[in-house]
């Protein structure tokens, strides 16, 4: 398969009806206003230019509740991205956006532009947990979304984060097991950071709300990574993606900016540590298995991992996460 190349263009709050707890856009990307028609080339040629390849582009509109927006602004963004695609540059869009903001007058105007995918950010299938986080959607929101979306054979994914004010670990397994039972084609699934002038950071410096660890985090985040890979879905992000002066914005929580390694780490800990025959691996995946800093390394002593050089995983018996998909997690 084709790497992907994304054009990311981040409109902060955009169609947000409410702040939710953990969020402040503004910390989190380092934008303060929506990008004009002029920036819109700056940025997309600029990205253009580090790609080695240019034929599997994809512009995503991050940071909003894209289908929030007026509706004239939507088209607005979607008019330039679909000219991009017309014109031979790019293949797709996407963008993310909240679940009460996806109904039928919505439908038909992405049946209008090749949307590639649609990011929902549904956090929780938890409803004391939507509240508590001061989530603009409820349940019947969410799966109405996701039904939508569905039967008009629109592709999207679904947003999952751990931690969340009210949440645990049960809850948070569920919302996975919920997400398996949709057509959602990836998912994203992250901690709960505290950054900055959020409502979050109010609770944390009350007392009232304590971030998971980052140990904690990283397992739980593994885990549910194996199960969602295991189902066929893709994890397309481990953990919350900051840049420069951005990682100050930080006060508290499970932030690592080698988050998704320490989460894939812990994925070949687990799988290694349930295998019961001899595995051969072919030589080019070795780092990938010694994992963050060679935290593998140990355990790799114990069973029987040969490195070699070959072309694919070559195993007997296993039990835990199938080596096959296993490949998908680590390339």
């Amino acid at each position: 398969m084709s790497k992907e190349y994304i054009i990311p263009i981040f409109l902060p709050h955009g169609g947000c009806k409410k702040r939710c707890v953990f969020c402040n856009e503004y910390s989190a990307t380092g934008f303060g206003e929506f990008p004009k028609y002029r920036d819109l080339d700056k940025i997309f040629e600029r990205y253009l230019s580090y790609f080695s390849e240019k034929n599997n582009v994809y512009m995503a509109y991050y940071g909003s509740t894209f289908t929030g927006m007026e509706k004239e602004k939507i088209k607005y963004y979607l008019d330039y991205s679909q000219n991009k695609i017309n014109e031979g540059y790019a293949k797709g869009i996407r963008f993310s956006t909240s679940p009460e903001e996806i109904n039928e007058e919505i439908i038909d105007i992405l049946k209008n532009y090749d949307i590639d995918l649609v990011e929902l950010g549904v956090q929780s299938f938890n409803s004391e947990v939507l509240e508590k986080s001061n989530r603009p959607h409820d349940l019947e929101n969410v799966y109405k979304a996701i039904k939508l979306l569905e039967e008009n054979e629109i592709y999207f994914g679904l947003h999952l984060m751990t931690g969340l004010p009210g949440s645990n670990y049960e809850i948070e397994a569920y919302s996975v097991k919920e997400t398996l039972k949709t057509k959602a084609k990836t998912v994203r699934i992250h901690p709960s950071v505290v950054l900055k002038n959020t409502i979050l950071e109010k609770l944390y410096q009350k007392g009232e709300f304590i971030p998971e660890t980052l140990d904690e985090a990283v397992k739980k985040v593994s885990e549910f990574a194996i199960m969602i890979e295991k189902s066929g879905k893709k994890v397309i992000r481990y953990g919350l993606c900051l840049y420069g002066d951005q990682i100050r914005n930080v006060v508290a929580g499970p932030y690592h900016q080698s988050f998704g390694d320490l989460v894939k780490t812990d994925i070949i800990y687990k799988l290694i540590d349930n295998l019961e025959e001899e595995v051969k691996v072919p030589i080019k995946l070795k780092p990938q298995f010694l994992g963050y800093k060679k935290r593998n390394e140990e355990i790799i002593k114990d069973k029987s991992i040969i490195f070699e050089d070959r072309v694919d995983i070559e195993y007997g018996r296993r039990k835990g996460l199938d080596l096959e998909k296993l490949k998908k997690i680590l390339l």
